[in-house]
């Protein structure tokens, strides 16, 4: 990549492709700071009701990923050193059989059941940390090998709006339908018996269904006689095959990968790149209206609004609010000369620019 020190760090495999897909660096997102959780409360932080913040030992690591098979077989085959305690996270998940399948490492049913219902646990409760997240400083254990999700998912956005929009409306079901579909390939071109393939086109992670709740499930007894049967002659050598598919998926060039994917990934590779051009553009609406927004807090002189995301408020200055209503849908040129006529404010472009990342300002429908 042209500009791969200024460019968000993304794992190899998905940095390569999406190189090869956009043609130049993604600005990285520096307000979204992993190692010093922009999301937990540091010293001199306000608490109260209208303040978010995150457990230090949970952090958004409130997530099982889902580990497509030859993301599962790039972190065993990963020999470095420092990466031996997210290996060992992996083969534990491997060893106790749930939600473990030749398509990857699926959430258990019980982890997916408990996940879906916790919307006010994320970032702060124990029992929903991802296996991965390792105590050494609260660190990920395979980082440099994660999924989809952990690998668009940001607290906080440089663009607001257009940076969720790029990360989570575009790229996130890129690398979703990727995995997805790559994972299948695999198994396909690993030559798995039909036997195996006819079991496993009726579990849940094939088909995209939720896995029901067993007494096995509940009672966390991964490995029975249906696992067994899943896997077949693959039995116990489960990391074996996520090897092979690493192996089969490593060399693939970005050409290639839409070669073997279907439609869909084809559907959000375009829409990845238009999101992209709106990420790299600085451009205003010719015309903007004054958006929607929730009040959180209001301090003296200052307002923290939320807009976008819960996880993202902006504080704006009340005399930058008050404006606001100039922008009624008429050219933005001529709200912000009315705005310097009337007011004796001029309104900087960049100014502007964040009140439409953020959803202050919209276009008009």
């Amino acid at each position: 990549m042209s500009a791969r020190g200024s460019s968000e760090p993304l794992p190899a495999l998905y940095a390569e492709w999406l190189e090869d897909l956009l043609g130049g660096p993604i600005p990285r997102e520096s307000r979204a700071t992993c190692d010093d959780c922009a999301m937990c409360a540091h010293a001199g932080d306000a608490h109260g009701p209208s303040r978010q913040f995150f457990s230090a030992t949970v952090k958004c690591c409130s997530y099982v990923p889902e580990l497509a098979n030859f993301l599962v077989g790039r972190i065993l085959s990963d020999t470095d050193a420092a990466a031996q305690a997210g290996r060992s996270t992996v083969n534990d998940r491997i060893a106790a059989g749930l939600g473990v399948t030749p398509l990857g490492l699926q959430q258990s049913a019980v982890y997916s059941q408990l996940y879906r219902g916790s919307d006010a646990a994320f970032g702060r409760s124990q029992a929903l940390r991802c296996p991965h997240f390792l105590e050494d400083g609260g660190r990920c254990g395979i980082w440099r090998h994660r999924e989809s999700t952990c690998a668009t998912w940001f607290c906080k956005h440089v663009r607001g709006r257009i940076g969720y929009s790029f990360w989570r409306d575009a790229i996130y079901h890129l690398l979703k339908t990727i995995e997805r579909d790559l994972a299948r390939w695999c198994v396909l071109e690993i030559g798995v018996s039909d036997a195996m393939l006819c079991r496993l086109i009726e579990t849940p992670a094939w088909s995209a269904q939720a896995e029901p709740l067993t007494a096995d499930s509940l009672d966390q007894r991964g490995v029975n006689e249906a696992y067994r049967q899943l896997w077949g002659d693959w039995c116990g050598r489960e990391s074996e095959l996520f090897v092979r598919c690493a192996k089969l998926v490593g060399p693939l060039a970005w050409a290639e990968v839409l070669a073997i994917c279907g439609p869909e990934a084809h559907a959000y590779a375009r829409l990845t790149q238009h999101k992209y051009a709106q990420l790299m553009s600085d451009a205003v609406p010719a015309t903007l209206q004054a958006g929607s927004f929730q009040v959180v807090e209001i301090g003296r002189g200052v307002s923290r609004l939320g807009t976008y995301s819960s996880y993202d408020p902006i504080d704006v200055p009340a005399a930058v609010l008050e404006l606001l209503a100039y922008f009624d849908g008429r050219p933005t040129s001529e709200a912000l000369a009315a705005i310097q006529e009337k007011r004796g404010v001029r309104l900087d472009a960049s100014l502007v620019r964040k009140m439409v990342d953020f959803e202050l300002l919209t276009p008009p429908k």
